[in-house]
């Protein structure tokens, strides 16, 4: 199985050198006191909508819980909830592991959104034009991803070994996501990982040649709820009670997709026609070591995690 390269650890280990910085921050914090208001941390896509599902449609407030909603970007979740400046962020289990490697005391408490076949929010796409017509054609093409190093990049090639391309013939190249539709019709790409809620707004001018995350399993969780582990035994009450409105918010989610799909639209300034007919990425309803364990598998493969991992060791005690 391919492995990435030393230079790839190398460059994985100076990524990881600001969550390193921040576990050091924490080693001379105290342990946060028992606290009447949580800071959650959220980027503003449709996978952290769901502290706004829950404000908007007062289970917070049902559950007496106070939170404070915070903006926190994708790949920062891991040092701001070291550091204490928020209390609770999301992290996919790759993350998550890393950050335990290097000593961040940090663990999962609730599920987040999850991956399933039956609602591909991300996948390969071509421009319409394109002469690529299967994934074979990819030798000597270059495919964006929104962050190498990471699942997308696994997936993807995990993709390709599967269906007969050459994968060491591929170039992977870092993209965010607005600016890979784009790129695929001027050309300066040739294949593109788009997630939604790009892929419905720019559906026309795409073509969908497979989709990576089916290579990691029918379902599994693409990120999910954690916090300092100080911070759950100190307040292990309101993190229950937390995880508790996160999976009665999944459930009204998971089944009222126009009504959350109106409250989505309402925070991410995304055209309200696009967050209904989009692919949207189902809810856990619990937090299960069968949804992350094949995460770890694949990642302890391709070498991004430096041994293998358990789920369970990433789950606090009592939430699983």
């Amino acid at each position: 199985m391919q492995t990435l390269m030393n230079a790839d650890r190398i460059s994985r280990a100076v990524a990881l050198r600001a969550t390193l910085v921040a576990s050091i921050t924490l080693a001379g914090l105290p342990a946060r006191a028992q606290s009447s208001t949580i800071r959650i941390g959220i980027a503003g896509n449709d996978s952290q909508m769901q502290p706004h599902w829950a404000a908007d449609t007062g289970m917070f407030h049902q559950a007496n819980l106070n939170v404070e909603i915070m903006p926190v970007g994708s790949t920062a979740a891991v040092p701001a909830v070291a550091g204490g400046t928020i209390d609770v962020g999301m992290a996919d289990p790759i993350q998550l592991a890393l950050a335990i490697e290097h000593a961040i005391p940090i663990a999962y408490f609730a599920g987040g959104p999850l991956w399933t076949t039956k609602h591909p929010s991300m996948v390969l796409c071509v421009a319409k034009s394109s002469p690529i017509r299967s994934l074979k054609d990819l030798a000597g093409k270059t495919i964006a991803i929104e962050s190498v190093r990471s699942l997308m990049q696994i997936a993807t090639t995990e993709l390709l070994r599967k269906n007969g391309a050459d994968d060491t013939k591929v170039k992977f190249f870092e993209m965010h996501f607005p600016e890979m539709a784009p790129a695929l019709a001027r050309g300066t790409v040739d294949v593109a990982l788009i997630g939604e809620p790009f892929l419905t707004e720019s559906k026309a001018e795409l073509r969908t040649i497979g989709a990576p995350f089916d290579m990691v399993a029918p379902s599994f969780n693409i990120i999910g709820w954690f916090a300092r582990r100080d911070w759950l035994d100190n307040n292990a009450g309101l993190a229950r009670r937390l995880a508790a409105v996160f999976y009665d918010t999944a459930r009204w989610v998971n089944t009222h997709p126009d009504e959350s799909a109106a409250i989505e639209a309402k925070y991410t300034q995304i055209d309200p026609a696009v967050t209904r007919t989009m692919a949207r990425k189902p809810l856990a309803t619990a937090l299960r070591i069968a949804d992350i364990q094949p995460v770890l598998d694949l990642a302890t493969r391709y070498a991004l995690l430096d041994r293998p991992w358990r789920a369970a060791d990433l789950i606090a005690p009592g939430f699983s």
